[in-house]
């Protein structure tokens, strides 16, 4: 069983509160949605949950299998889609996945390339290079480097925000199969039916 937890999370920019005294456990084969008007740091508790930022207080713990991981290796176990994350559009999808792929040093790669630009139905364009990309085809690019390490931890910041309705398919079932795996699934999202959707919510206002 995989599990997040957070004990006594807070988080400020200045003056102005997002959040404190957030005490979460997050399981495995699980679907939860961050809601809260724009702006209530619902992209702030997604980075601080994926180890990219440091909360003001408190901490936040993964545990796969039983065996916690230290906070330096966090972001390597989780897969963060988010509008803020770049891709170099200078390369092809394939192109990507591989530089990513050789930089973590994933073994076997190539095929696991073909099978997360399918799974993101990105195969007939992955030799295409980025910057000719639609903006959800760029999330798509996106959500396959996300993939590609087959994380246990899936965290997905306003992922279907500029996807038609076939790609925002793909994303909930991108969503349930990893759920289904055993995966935490954590979707940022202001789309009220994306949220009901999911298995709990947790809004960042009630935190205040």
């Amino acid at each position: 069983m995989h599990t997040i937890k957070t004990q006594n999370l807070g988080h400020r920019f200045g003056r102005r509160l997002l959040f404190r005294k957030m005490d979460l456990e997050l399981l495995g084969g699980t679907t939860t949605a961050i809601v809260g008007s724009n702006g209530s740091g619902k992209s702030t508790l997604v980075r601080i949950l994926a180890g990219l930022l440091l909360p003001v207080k408190g901490h936040v713990q993964l545990w796969l299998d039983g065996v916690e991981i230290d906070s330096e290796m966090r972001p390597l176990s989780c897969g963060l889609v988010a509008p803020y994350l770049n891709v170099y559009d200078g390369l092809s999808p394939r192109e990507n996945l591989e530089f990513l792929a050789k930089a973590r040093r994933l073994p076997d790669f190539k095929d696991r390339i073909d099978s997360v630009l399918e799974r993101v139905q990105l195969l007939d364009r992955a030799d295409d290079l980025v910057r000719t990309f639609s903006s959800g085809m760029l999330q798509r690019v996106r959500l396959a480097t996300a993939l590609l390490s087959d994380p246990p931890v899936l965290i997905l910041d306003e992922p279907t925000a500029t996807l038609d309705a076939v790609g925002a398919a793909m994303v909930h079932a991108v969503m349930e199969s990893s759920a289904k795996a055993g995966k935490i699934v954590i979707v940022a999202t202001n789309e009220r039916a994306e949220a009901d959707a999911c298995q709990f919510q947790i809004n960042v206002e009630s935190f205040r």
